[in-house]
């Protein structure tokens, strides 16, 4: 009698585990490329967005990889001595500081006056690193993009909002589709990488002009001396061909119309520095539980 028992009991638990990996192998071929939509992507590897970044990042799935990006451009932190560096040299000071690291928090004034070059230390000290151009696209896409009549709740593109550069995540209409703010406009943020008289990874750029193009790294492939017929929003690509330039992307508070998610900026040293440039960085998506 226990022995049938038993077969009655195996029986509907062989059936049901059945289903379940039916089910997991049919959720798994309709994610086919997008892993962690899959149910045993949710379950093993990125349960959610919280799980799989850390505070203050967001997730971002792409055709180049699953990654975190800083939700809003950094800030000075907190065991920053120059809370709003003014020039170059404040940023050095802040660097020099063992416990002084980089801060995505909302409501928080950019960290300008920072180099490329300083920019990749600053991020490092965070455990993180500087986008790729690439990267930092797929992390803008869909962020809206107006071509005029800027209010306080868009972009900061043309002086619309009340401080410039102003605090990170002040305008609820500039939040891209992964999550993440400000990615166009209020200040250049800038990536890795550094074009050598007009060429980057063994590609000659385009001349300056209005996007009309994106390459594989997700910068101009083409451009117009005009924005008519464009499916790039007015976005400009501004490059200078003799020199040394580092990549800073998405405009900022004056560009207007040619700030953008596909505009890029090739006409700054790496070792440049300002008021209109800062920074973001991103790290590898981290199983759940770590």
């Amino acid at each position: 009698m226990a022995i049938k028992k038993t077969k009655l009991i195996a029986y509907p638990v062989v059936v049901i585990s059945a289903i379940i990996l039916t089910t997991i192998a049919i959720d798994a071929a309709d994610n086919f490329g997008r892993f962690s939509n899959s149910l045993i992507g949710r379950l093993f590897l990125v349960s959610d967005n919280e799980s799989a970044c850390p505070a203050g990042m967001v997730l971002v799935e792409s055709p180049v990889g699953v990654f975190c990006i800083d939700e809003f451009e950094n800030s000075a932190g907190k065991g920053c001595p120059m809370k709003l560096p003014a020039r170059i040299t404040d940023t050095d000071i802040n660097l020099f500081e063992a416990d002084c690291k980089p801060e995505p928090v909302k409501g928080a004034l950019p960290w300008t006056f920072i180099s490329q070059d300083q920019a990749k230390e600053a991020c490092a000290k965070a455990g993180k690193r500087l986008p790729t151009s690439k990267e930092w696209l797929q992390a803008a896409l869909g962020t809206p993009d107006k071509g005029s009549d800027w209010a306080g709740e868009d972009c900061n593109v043309s002086g619309n909002w009340e401080r410039n550069p102003g605090p990170a995540g002040y305008a609820l209409n500039c939040r891209s589709g992964s999550g993440a703010y400000d990615m166009i406009g209020n200040v250049w943020e800038w990536t890795d990488g550094v074009a050598e008289a007009g060429v980057l990874d063994g590609r000659e750029l385009p001349e300056a002009g209005f996007v009309a193009g994106v390459d594989a790294n997700g910068l101009a492939a083409t451009t117009s001396p005009s924005a008519d017929n464009q499916p790039y929003h007015h976005d400009y690509f501004w490059i200078k061909k003799q020199g040394r330039y580092g990549i800073a992307q998405g405009g900022y508070w004056d560009n207007k119309e040619k700030a953008g998610q596909y505009s890029a900026y090739l006409v700054s040293l790496p070792t440049f520095s300002g008021s209109a440039i800062g920074f973001r960085c991103v790290r590898s998506a981290r199983p759940s539980g770590r």
